[in-house]
């Protein structure tokens, strides 16, 4: 048999070199004049919705709430979503945004339809009524977020929005004896499971939506919810980071380590070590243990893009790229290219 030529033999496999891009810029690139934090990203990685004190990322009047904007890596047009107060979060067509937003009496959470402009408020409740933390499903149907009821003395539930049929449903009815307030919603993808906190205990529970089944998900330490996806929740305890299987009931624990995402398909986990903020971020397979370096910086949930290729944090680093000369913290996309099919 004759041997290939050297530089016909398969060469060793290595794999891709990551590309690091800022996001938060301009349409025509021009720095943002102030900070900018709390990023999410679509499913394909197009679109980054994010937050930024910065008043030059769009033309036009800024009103003195509208810091949330959704940009398109495609095009590089940038949007800015009027009267909102905080990052929001967004479906995977760049079409819809949830955030929250001053509404007649307080604060509540809005949906911007980005391709008509159209804002609603989503909560659908009345006077003195306030809402907050919104999570989305990937196709923009259903809205998660935690309500604060009129009456003072009642406390805070979970309700799910579905922007089809207009209708507003209750998550967090249990556990039955508990008066306590129920906050922090994450919910998947797919829109099935919907996990929150009780603020009072520290407990997290997981609705599913299909089997109308609630169970809690913690490891009995008290715990803050990151994010449900897939088969996978993620928490943060007293001495780390650690996930649940929803099929298994296994837990993996990370020593030190504070969850900050999980990807859609349930198998990867962004944390970081070294503290909260700005920490180094490591993505890890759950089902393999390997992991790759990502930065330094901070996430949160929303920050992996489909399958782990690509995710955006924020980072007061100036050696990022290059020309970053602002002085204050930026979003940046990480991103793997895909390895083409034979």
């Amino acid at each position: 048999m004759t041997a290939l030529p050297a530089a016909a033999q398969a060469a060793p496999h290595e794999p891709p070199v990551p590309r690091v891009e800022r996001v938060s810029t301009a349409a025509d690139g021009t720095e943002a004049d102030g900070a900018s934090r709390t990023a999410s990203i679509s499913g394909n990685g197009r679109y980054v919705a994010f937050y930024s004190d910065a008043e030059n990322l769009t033309q036009g009047h800024q009103g003195p709430y509208d810091w949330a904007f959704v940009k398109d890596l495609e095009t590089g047009e940038v949007k800015r979503l009027r009267n909102s107060m905080a990052a929001p979060v967004i479906s995977d067509d760049g079409r819809y945004a949830a955030h929250t937003g001053w509404g007649s009496h307080g604060i509540n959470v809005f949906l911007t339809d980005l391709d008509t402009g159209e804002i609603k408020q989503i909560d659908g409740r009345g006077f003195k009524y306030s809402s907050s933390s919104p999570a989305m499903s990937a196709n923009g149907r259903y809205i998660a977020y935690d309500l604060q009821p009129q009456h003072p003395g009642d406390p805070q539930r979970v309700e799910v929005y579905d922007r089809e049929t207009d209708t507003r449903e209750v998550i967090s009815d249990g556990p039955p004896d508990s008066a306590r307030d129920m906050v922090d919603p994450s919910i998947s993808a797919d829109g099935r499971h919907v996990a929150y906190e009780d603020k009072g205990t520290g407990q997290v529970w997981l609705r599913d939506r299909t089997t109308d089944s609630l169970t809690r998900v913690d490891d009995g330490t008290p715990s803050d919810l990151v994010q449900v996806n897939g088969r996978t929740v993620a928490m943060n305890g007293p001495d780390g980071a650690y996930v649940r299987d929803l099929r298994t009931g296994k837990v993996q624990y990370i020593a030190g380590g504070n969850a900050q995402a999980v990807s859609r398909d349930g198998r990867q986990l962004l944390y970081g070590v070294n503290g909260d903020g700005q920490s180094d971020l490591r993505l890890r397979h759950l089902p393999s243990g390997r992991e790759r370096t990502i930065g330094h910086g901070g996430a949160t949930a929303g920050a992996i893009a489909d399958k782990g290729h690509g995710i955006v944090y924020a980072s007061d680093g100036t050696d990022i790229v290059p020309g970053d000369t602002n002085g204050a913290s930026d979003i940046f996309k990480w991103t793997v290219p895909r390895t083409p099919q034979p």
